[in-house]
């Protein structure tokens, strides 16, 4: 079976040539001759001035733990090979290097995983009989196992990523090391993180696993693809994910993170490798949101790649009890490249009014523009908006080969309001420009993407036309001439252009059968057309062969279904 497809060369190489990289694009770090271990450029003026603070394990976790060495949070960090644990050697390395007999001394901060417990813990034992001054904590904050799960216990995951943070600014704070370890210990002992993953990941070199094909889904696997609580076989949304996630942290008769009203919380959406930013903050909304229900103040939220695996499309979420001390040291400026300050979070989303357009009432006055027939124009919209969204189907399939698939639903969302305008009856009928306008303000706010622009575009051309006392034809015409303008393509473009433009030739003098045929006409030509705009540009002619341009066939639609009425 063939490797996944990744961005390496030879896998055995991966870690070496990713410190590489790091060390070329990272000022401020060095590393240690002979060891895959990272330490910070003015590490023996730091380890004489404060106590420093190791982490480290296996690679594949990035931005952890390299992304954390900075002034403010760790002085090095040390790195295994794929999902293994450091040596001792290398971590007695570390050691070494970040403390002297006499000095502050060094705290180790460690994940709870059987390899890197035993490693840190022999190089501490031989860094403690060499005369240096070292600790260790352990953080284990994974609350998917019990906790009596055995010698192994829970792991340590993201976690981890806080107490580095209190640690660290406990740290350069200039607190001795017992000092540091209590506040590292107390950081460790108030988080707890769940993970859910669509996917598993892949280690260099070897075939994608089909652990997680179809709609499977897996709650609490850990950051190395081990089983989590459960798969379900079915997809479900990201809100009954997200609350399923903090019952398992903040509920039960032992609960991990226990939370009343008047707590100070903080949350963590962590990006497991695979996940767009964009479900990164659906999720952190509803985690606020749920926290907060239950009378607590979520006072800052990290949100991005804090503790990855590979390329595993999932999210972990971990919730941190804070108190004025903690918070604080979460606060505390830092110099590591991976740390994402969160600002102070407001406890309302209040939404402010958006200032009205025209004169002071707001309203655009009609000019010499005729009346029109209002049960016409709402019959005309209505049967406008159904055609389009049930070609939404379609829509997407032919822009999924052509472009990026967003056609259809972006031009349904347009659709769908405006159904429901006309539903609530809020639309200006008996007004052409009036009208137009205000279909414009709908496709503005419900339509993206550059169909929606360049539809909104023509739409406010049109009422412009109307204004000035133009009829519905020239009105037509001088859109299709702005959209032409504004979006710089031509007939032939392989464009909506190529259906309306055809279509405002036609509707000279008012025909709109004929203008509905040609741009139907005009739509069946872009089957054959080569792509001289949009992103079907960049996709092979023989790809595009026999499928119609969506935008010129999502125009078509839109006035086949206005001559019904016309």
């Amino acid at each position: 079976m063939a490797a996944a497809k990744k961005f390496i060369n030879n896998p055995e190489d991966a870690v070496s040539e990713m410190v590489d990289g790091v060390l070329l694009t990272t000022p401020g770090l060095r590393k240690l001759s002979g060891h895959t271990v990272l330490v910070r450029s003015d590490i023996e003026v730091v380890r004489t001035n404060q106590v420093t603070l190791i982490s480290g394990g296996g690679s594949g976790h990035e931005p952890a733990h390299a992304g954390y060495v900075g002034a403010g949070m760790l002085s090095a960090a040390v790195l295994g090979g794929m999902f293994a644990s450091p040596s001792v050697a290398a971590i007695l390395a570390a050691i070494r290097a970040c403390t002297v007999r006499g000095a502050p001394g060094c705290l180790l901060i460690v994940k709870n995983y059987t390899g890197d417990r035993l490693n840190f813990g022999v190089a501490l034992v031989k860094a403690q009989a060499e005369g240096l001054n070292v600790e260790m904590v352990v953080v284990a904050d994974d609350c998917a196992l019990p906790r009596n799960k055995g010698i192994t216990g829970r792991r340590g995951v993201a976690g981890t990523i806080f107490v580095h943070k209190v640690a660290g600014a406990a740290a350069a704070a200039g607190l001795p090391l017992d000092a540091v370890h209590a506040e590292a210990m107390s950081a460790a002992e108030s988080v707890g993180t769940l993970g859910v993953a669509l996917t598993t990941c892949t280690l260099p070199g070897q075939p994608l696993s089909d652990r997680l094909a179809g709609s499977k889904i897996e709650i609490g696997l850990g950051i190395h693809g081990e089983a989590g609580i459960r798969q379900v076989e079915e997809a479900i949304g990201a809100d009954a994910l997200v609350d399923e996630m903090l019952s398992a942290i903040t509920t039960g008769d032992d609960p991990y993170v226990s939370v009343a009203s008047g707590d100070q919380l903080c949350v963590m959406l962590n990006n497991l490798g695979g996940t767009p930013t964009m479900e990164l903050y659906i999720c952190a909304r509803r985690a606020i949101a749920q926290l907060r229900a239950l009378g607590a103040s979520v006072v800052r939220a990290f949100v991005g790649p804090f503790m990855t695996s590979l390329e595993m499309q999932g999210v972990s979420l971990s919730v941190l009890q804070v108190d004025p001390l903690m918070l604080a040291r979460l606060d505390a400026p830092t110099a590591a490249p991976a740390w994402a300050a969160a600002a102070s979070l407001s406890e309302t989303t209040a939404e402010i009014p958006v200032p009205l357009s025209g004169g002071e009432d707001g309203v655009e006055a009609d000019g010499a523009a005729l009346p029109i027939d209002a049960e016409k124009a709402k019959m005309v919209l209505a049967a406008m908006a159904a055609a389009l969204a049930a070609e939404e189907p379609n829509l997407t399939k032919w822009d999924l080969a052509a472009g990026d698939g967003d056609c259809g639903i972006t031009l349904k969302r347009g659709a769908d309001a405006l159904a429901a305008a006309l539903f609530a009856e809020s639309l200006p009928l008996s007004s052409g420009p009036s009208l137009l306008t205000s279909i414009a303000d709908l496709v503005s706010q419900s339509t993206g993407g550059t169909s929606g622009v360049l539809i909104e575009i023509g739409l406010r051309a049109g009422a412009s036309a109307l204004r000035s006392g133009k009829g519905w034809d020239e009105a037509f015409g001088e859109g299709v001439a702005a959209i032409q303008f504004y979006g710089g393509a031509e007939k032939g473009y392989r464009t909506m252009l190529d259906a309306l433009i055809p279509a405002a030739e036609a509707a000279k003098g008012g025909n709109w059968a004929l203008a509905a045929e040609a741009a139907k006409t005009g739509m069946e030509a872009t089957k054959e057309m080569e792509s001289l705009a949009g992103r079907s540009n960049y996709v092979p002619q023989a790809q595009l062969k026999g499928i119609p341009d969506p935008g010129a066939a999502a125009m078509a639609s839109l006035l086949a279904a206005a001559t019904q009425w016309a």
